[in-house]
């Protein structure tokens, strides 16, 4: 009995050399590092994922108004576009949702022909973190390419 009752002593008594122990402090200053670590790389994750999609848009956009130029007719130029916008699009499927391109055919006074290819970002393929800023936000995705007759 006096063994059990000098082993409680003795585990008490302890107490300031537990004070001072430092055993497990790394684990917990890891754990507030690694927190913020991996917070700040899924951030970067998710923002280079929306940063790919908008450079996917422009790609697309400008694919659309290179195939526009090509057309003779305005109908064959609006069609053109929209199925090269498209095409260029498909390939990004699992990163951009989008609407239907537009495509806007303008003649000025002058003659020359104005063809502006635009697409709107309806939203992300991934969900946004929510302390990575949105994209998705900002405005369409456009392009102008003005169509001069070189007869003239």
């Amino acid at each position: 009995m006096k063994d059990v009752i000098a082993m409680r002593k003795v585990k008490l008594g302890n107490t300031k050399t537990l004070a001072r122990n430092e055993r497990g402090t790394v684990a917990i200053e890891f754990a507030m590092v690694a927190s913020l670590f991996l917070m700040i790389l899924f951030g970067i994750i998710a923002f280079g994922f929306q940063f790919a999609g908008r450079i996917a848009l422009s790609y697309a956009v400008a694919e659309g108004g290179r195939a526009a130029v090509a057309g003779l007719s305005d109908t064959q130029r609006t069609a053109d576009a929209i199925a090269a916008t498209e095409k260029a699009l498909e390939g990004y499927s699992g990163l951009v949702k989008t609407s239907t391109p537009v495509v806007e055919i303008t003649t000025e006074a002058d003659g020359k022909k104005m063809i502006r290819v635009s697409v709107a970002q309806a939203s992300l393929g991934l969900p946004s973190l929510p302390f990575v800023p949105d994209l998705s936000t900002l405005p369409d995705v456009s392009t102008t390419f003005i169509v001069t007759d070189p007869s003239s």
